[in-house]
């Protein structure tokens, strides 16, 4: 390794980190507990890659699921490298697959001036499309069915198949309101965010040259908070990296809370089934909590049978016990996180303080 990238990683990351950054190639997981630095590892992979090993930083593809997250990995990446802006492809699946369409999107039947749809014209699409079939408002909420719709193409079914699997009156009722749906995004030659990913990944399904052509250029792909991604991303990912590609796939089952917006937490379970050969890395080390609280999370977590094995460690000390307080009902909590509150404001500031609830 270059003398001046080990003093980089060495200065920065620790053994584990760097074991994830300078693996080779082929896939890998990533398992990344809370707190151990995932971000860190995901920026100084790219930086490895393009300073050590010389790859092309124009065929480097890096994926999230925010503009926040990307414009930060992008940031801390251009610092590292002193390239600005970056050549290489930092964004959120959304972005990816539009720029795929825009592209190459006439092989799916795409206008080439195709336009994206907000949650409101969507909205404005369901009602035409209830009111063409006769059906209420009262009775379909627009957003309800338009949750179904976006349901439906993440799991990557179009109209027929969501027709051909529907199963009692709602879901039936949905079925010809989503083709009705599609048929008025087709007319207005737009597309919603849910195409964006479904769209891509027939786009690189049936069009051979086209996906050879991507994966070309994707020599290396990196996947942020891979837990989070559901069947309709899993397939992006499969179809830009193949099964013995480049990728690094980065996340924690431990954090998977978004099975509720379609995300498929098996993604991470069964990573060396999708990519045979895969290598397994498990960053370990906490460096945002203490001690006790990683040991309290962690006992409750261990109760997921569904899960890989990983127990966090910190070198920040046990800091102070976990309190657990059991009220007798909602009244008596409230009270009691009022007085709790009160009597903390004496030693710190409100603002540094927070209350989690349910709902």
């Amino acid at each position: 390794m270059k003398k001046a990238v080990s003093l980089e990683l060495d200065r920065h990351l620790n053994p584990e980190q760097i074991a994830a950054v300078t693996h080779g190639e082929g896939p890998q997981l990533v398992l990344a507990g809370a707190g151990s630095g995932k971000t860190r590892v995901i920026t100084y992979r790219i930086y490895w890659l393009i300073e050590e090993l010389g790859v092309d930083p124009s065929r480097i593809a890096a994926m999230t699921f925010t503009n926040k997250a990307a414009a930060e990995m992008r940031e801390r990446v251009e610092d590292l490298l002193g390239l600005h802006p970056l050549p290489t492809s930092v964004g959120t699946f959304h972005r990816y697959g539009l720029i795929l369409l825009r592209r190459y999107g006439e092989r799916v039947g795409l206008r080439r001036d195709f336009h994206i749809l907000d949650t409101a014209d969507q909205i404005g699409l369901v009602k035409e499309a209830l009111a063409a079939e006769g059906l209420s408002e009262t009775a379909f909420s627009p957003r309800t069915v338009l949750s179904a719709i976006s349901w439906a193409k993440n799991r990557l079914l179009d109209p027929a198949a969501y027709e051909s699997q529907a199963q009692g009156f709602f879901e039936k009722k949905v079925s010809g309101l989503y083709r009705k749906y599609q048929g008025l995004l087709g007319q207005a030659s737009g597309v919603d965010f849910d195409d964006l990913i479904s769209l891509s990944v027939k786009l690189l399904s049936q069009e051979g040259d086209v996906r050879e052509r991507v994966r070309f250029r994707t020599q290396f792909l990196l996947v942020d908070e891979y837990q989070d991604t559901n069947h309709a991303q899993f397939r992006l990912v499969e179809a830009l990296a193949g099964e013995s590609g480049n990728l690094t796939a980065v996340g924690d089952e431990d954090q998977s809370i978004y099975s509720w917006r379609g995300a498929e937490v098996s993604n991470i379970l069964e990573f060396e089934k999708s990519f045979p050969g895969a290598t397994i890395h498990k960053l370990e080390r906490n460096y945002r909590s203490t001690q006790t609280i990683l040991d309290v999370s962690g006992a409750l977590i261990a109760n997921n049978i569904h899960r890989r094995g990983k127990r966090l460690w910190t070198e920040s000390g046990a800091g102070q016990k976990v309190e657990l307080y059991r009220a007798t009902d909602e009244g008596d909590e409230a009270v009691w996180v009022v007085k709790t509150l009160q009597r903390l404001r004496h030693s710190y500031k409100l603002g540094d303080m927070a209350v989690l609830v349910r709902t």
